[in-house]
């Protein structure tokens, strides 16, 4: 839910409205004298087959011809009159494109692909050198109102990315920096990646990048007038996607140089923080410092930026003189980030933040009805930041704190409203036994999960059950608490019997009534809707009989909607009765599934070995061991049965993680089981990684690289990609 949250944020930055920044088009630059330019490199002799077809360029008649030639013949010597070409001809896409292909290297066995016998035995070296200066003149005169040459000029910088030239750099520079509009967008998102991954010159590109994340956004669509928002939304989208492509080049370059920046755009633009997060971590260990000095309130710059409302206060944009309430962006940014570097050392100022006020970190824009406060939503506060951080971080330091949170706060009595701080005690306590050494509570977790809450407001002390009940499972390792989980779940299976069984007596057979005659009723109407057609069609009908055929209609809807309000009543009790059936029976086997996670600590107690081979167990395995503590599970399903094993290989990998570089033998294994598509198993295998991972690690980086590839194309895994994509780049920060 979090990180969903965070993928979607939009942010409310000004309480007024402004006017869309509109910005001049700039004048493409004119042609150097012939004084100051560079001396061209002396073309190398054309001869052969070669030069037979670039004689022909010039032909309109065999110029399309020449160019096709030219590109299956391979022969980089063509570079300088394919370049002459494409100046005389209007800069035409295709011509760049043969150029590009000419000058990339070619290995024997690409050659050998490509049919080109002349570099099958020694491979094509790249020609970059004479590509260049057509590469430079597609971006240096790019003309916006040309397609064409807009298409070019893209061609050429990402060509320069993928071949790293350096030389470039001030052209890539150039247009990345000109003011944005829809027609130049797409070469300036590819000038900016190219600048990403000239990484043998990093303070030139960090500090083009830097210039272009350091500007300030342009008014956000819901704080302007209705009139404005079409201008300026479209402005704002502009101002964003060139400020996340400056945001991912950073991250490719992976420098700390770019840090300061990362940190205040965190608050300038928080629709971006999924980039800025990852770019961040990208940066290196460096940027802990930072993001340390703002949870410490030690950061000058930032201090000072939140005192002003548009930073530290949220005003409802539909609703105007009202009050301005606080937020918490100051310190839920950077404590996520934090928790994305697994370093103990930020355990207290994370701590420190539980002690605050909770306030949203921000507010989602609601409908606009006017209808109150509840127009703006509310996100989550620093609070659960702090909490999310601490459990991926792991430090046994934190579990003290965090134990005394969840214990001391107290649940909703019946009738009264639920606290803020008791949604903060259902997050510590879940997070607690990714902190907890011991067994330290593992009794008062036991009696809240037992604990029929007789006193308390229902729904909620249902959440408070499943939240003990599932951290007990994750700390316990006593045979005697299996008795515990079993009797909740036969508990609830035989009110779902109970339930089942009423639903299933009268209820189900008045309701099967009442679904026959709603039915038959329904068809009438549809069958008479099928002949009103035809009367329709049929020439040879008269108006009268069309009316009499629509009046006939409408009365059999309105015994349609009669019949539907009595279904709806009958069927009231059974759907009543079928949904306790089916929520009783869903509790208990929640309370089953964790069988597996207790049994897990049981059987394998201390031996690492025996964690680590939990990742090659398949459901079968799952219900063999834990067979004689669940009676029913010869009905269950397979989906009932993967949640066995995911309870399973999730507690294996909490307690490898707890054992820090004692179970660092097994990265290779978890690194090779990171490629699951179940949810439960990845996360619990990038959660343990960081921990037993020995530093540097050889072959983390390309085994998560390849799991990045396995899932690629699969839209289920969003999340879990980018999280995935976040430990690459730990391990890829620290073996630069």
């Amino acid at each position: 839910m979090l990180r969903r949250s965070l993928a979607c944020l939009v942010v409310l930055a000004a309480c007024g409205p402004a006017a869309p920044q509109t910005q001049p088009k700039a004048p493409a630059p004119a042609e150097p004298p012939a004084a100051t330019r560079p001396a061209a490199a002396a073309e190398p002799p054309v001869d052969g087959e070669t030069a037979r077809w670039v004689a022909k360029l010039g032909d309109p008649r065999e110029s399309e011809r020449a160019v096709q030639k030219l590109e299956e013949l391979g022969d980089p010597r063509a570079i300088p009159a394919l370049g002459r070409a494409w100046s005389e001809q209007g800069r035409p896409v295709r011509l760049l494109q043969v150029i590009i292909s000419l000058a990339k290297p070619l290995t024997k066995e690409e050659a050998a692909a490509a049919f080109l016998p002349a570099y099958e035995k020694s491979g094509r070296p790249a020609h970059w050198d004479a590509a260049l200066p057509f590469l430079r003149r597609a971006l240096e005169e790019v003309d916006e109102v040309n397609p064409r040459a807009v298409d070019s000029a893209a061609k050429a910088a990402d060509a320069i990315g993928e071949a790293r030239l350096s030389a470039a750099a001030p052209a890539l520079i150039a247009i990345a920096h000109r003011p944005t509009s829809k027609k130049l967008v797409s070469s300036q998102v590819s000038a900016i990646r190219a600048l990403g991954k000239l990484d043998q010159d990093k303070p030139t590109g960090v500090a083009a990048l830097v210039k272009l994340i350091d500007r300030e956004p342009p008014p956000h669509p819901e704080t302007v007038r209705k009139e404005d928002r079409a201008p300026a939304r479209e402005q704002y989208e502009l101002f964003l996607t060139i400020t996340g492509s400056a945001i991912n080049a950073l991250a490719e370059l992976r420098s700390p140089l770019g840090v300061r920046a990362l940190v205040i755009a965190q608050y300038r633009t928080p629709a971006l923080f999924t980039q800025i997060r990852r770019a961040l971590v990208a940066s290196g260990p460096d940027a802990k410092a930072d993001l340390r000095k703002i949870l410490s309130d030690r950061d000058p710059e930032v201090e000072s930026l939140f005192k002003q409302d548009r930073y530290g206060k949220h005003c409802a944009a539909q609703q105007s003189g009202s009050a301005c309430a606080p937020v918490s962006a100051k310190k839920f940014y950077p404590a996520i980030v934090l928790g994305d570097f697994y370093d103990p050392a930020a355990t207290p100022e994370l701590l420190g933040m539980l002690n605050e006020a909770p306030h949203p970190a921000y507010y989602l824009p609601g409908d606009g009805n006017g209808d109150g406060d509840a127009d703006d939503r509310a996100g989550p506060t620093q609070r659960v930041a702090a909490l999310e951080a601490l459990g991926k971080i792991g430090s046994a330091d934190a579990a003290k704190p965090i134990y005394d949170l969840w214990k001391t706060v107290k649940s909703p009595r019946r009738g009264q409203p639920p606290e803020a701080l008791f949604q903060t005690k259902l997050l510590a306590m879940s997070k607690y036994p990714f902190l907890a050494r011991d067994v330290t509570g593992v009794g008062e977790l036991a009696g809240l999960a037992t604990d029929n809450g007789s006193d308390r407001d229902p729904e909620y002390h249902d959440q408070l059950r499943m939240a003990a009940a599932e951290a007990f499972a994750r700390l316990s390792r006593d045979p005697g608490d299996l008795k515990i989980l079993q009797e909740l779940a036969r508990k609830y299976l035989e009110a779902s019997a109970a339930k089942r069984k009423a639903a299933d007596g009268k209820p189900r057979q008045d309701k099967e009534a009442a679904d026959q005659v709603y039915e038959g009723e329904k068809r009438k109407v549809d069958d008479l809707k099928i002949e009103l057609l035809q009367l329709i069609k049929d020439e040879s009908k008269s108006a009268e009989e069309i009316r009499k055929g629509t009046k006939k209609l409408k009365d059999a809807e309105l015994v349609l909607k009669d019949r539907r309000l009595k279904h709806r009543e009958v069927v009231q009790k059974f759907k009543e009765l079928d949904g306790l059936a089916n929520a009783y029976k869903s509790f208990a086997r929640t309370f089953q599934y964790h069988i597996a996670r207790i049994q897990t600590g049981i059987r394998c107690k201390d031996d690492l070995g025996c964690y680590a081979d939990t990742l090659g167990m398949k459901p079968d395995d799952a219900r063999r061991h834990v067979a004689s503590y669940i009676p029913d599970l010869d009905a269950w399903t397979e989906d009932e049965a993967l949640h066995l094993l995911e309870g399973t290989i999730e507690r294996a990998m909490l307690e490898l993680g707890k054992r820090g570089q004692a179970a660092s033998r097994y990265t290779d294994r978890l690194l090779d089981h990171a490629r699951s598509d179940n949810r439960t198993i990845r996360q619990s295998i990038l959660l343990a990684l960081p921990k037993i991972a020995s530093i540097p690690c050889q072959t983390c980086e390309a085994k998560l690289d390849a799991v990045l590839r396995a899932g690629e194309g699969k839209t289920t895994l969003g999340d879990l990609q980018v999280e995935t994509t976040m430990m690459r780049l730990y391990f890829a920060s620290r073996t630069r």
